[in-house]
């Protein structure tokens, strides 16, 4: 009797590790087939505008593609009002994201980012709502005025908590003088994230219709 209930068991484990190995062989399948996200023609436009757009940054990962917005044009320091001149600058670029098969149907998030000078205004008591009031205005220019869809739009205040550049030198020493300045404006910026959105958000589209 030992004999076969120890056998019957050995052959339960056998099945579920067999089983456990498929699913992870299926699914690195299905992340290895996953396209990255293609940037490309987005690349292209910026560096056909190379003078206009210069000040501009690129850069991607396997879903999105960020553009990170100097911030030297678009608010003056601890506010959160567009500068005269800043939507004729920008128009373009998102004008031509709409017309890019790409990125048509992408989730379009606006990330605010400070740099690491506290502020206490009444208006704005941290940088916490500052970098948000930021993102909130450059997506409602998006919104209002370039008829991006409001439903595919999300805003996030991250303040100074994520910085481009450090403000530790090599040797672990807070950066001093023009080298804190240079970091400081690299750091206060708006970034756009454009992100192929899920699958499951496709097919729900499909199944259940439009809510609208």
């Amino acid at each position: 009797m030992s004999r076969g209930g120890s056998s019957e068991g050995g052959w339960v484990t056998t099945f579920a590790d067999l089983m456990t190995l498929l699913f992870c062989f299926f699914v690195l399948i299905n992340a290895l087939s996953t396209q990255p996200k293609n940037c490309s023609d987005l690349d292209r436009f910026l560096n056909d505008n190379k003078e206009k757009f210069k000040k501009y940054e690129l850069r991607s990962t396997k879903l999105s593609c960020i553009i990170s917005l100097p911030q030297d044009f678009l608010f003056r320091s601890g506010d959160a009002i567009l500068k005269k001149g800043a939507f004729q600058a920008l128009s373009p670029l998102f004008k031509k994201i709409l017309e890019i098969p790409e990125h048509r149907t992408d989730l379009l998030t606006v990330e605010g980012h400070t740099d690491n000078v506290p502020i206490r205004s009444k208006k704005f008591p941290s940088n916490w709502e500052l970098s948000s009031a930021r993102a909130t205005v450059i997506a409602t220019m998006l919104i209002k005025r370039l008829k991006y869809p409001e439903e595919s739009m999300s805003i996030v205040g991250f303040a100074d908590t994520r910085p481009k550049v450090s403000y530790i030198d090599q040797n672990g020493s807070p950066l001093k003088g023009g080298e804190l300045k240079k970091a400081q404006r690299t750091n206060r910026r708006v970034e756009v994230v454009l992100t192929t959105p899920p699958k499951s958000l496709e097919d729900s589209t499909l199944l259940f219709g439009d809510k609208n």
